[in-house]
């Protein structure tokens, strides 16, 4: 499983799933909804899964 925690100061937002790809899918889609990012670039999402998603052990 990964966990994506939204790293903006005033957003509290959390998402898992059982695979990176589908995170960072449903990470895209929160930085529209949320953030007023209309397209999130391969750098913004390579940078936010560096720095905001984890693995979490599978029970």
């Amino acid at each position: 499983m990964y966990e994506f925690n939204c790293g903006h100061q005033e957003c509290a937002s959390q998402f898992v799933a059982s695979d990176k790809d589908a995170l960072m899918r449903q990470a895209a889609d929160h930085l529209k909804e949320a953030h007023n990012v209309q397209k999130a670039t391969q750098t913004l999402l390579g940078y936010l899964e560096t720095t905001c998603v984890t693995r979490t052990n599978d029970r």
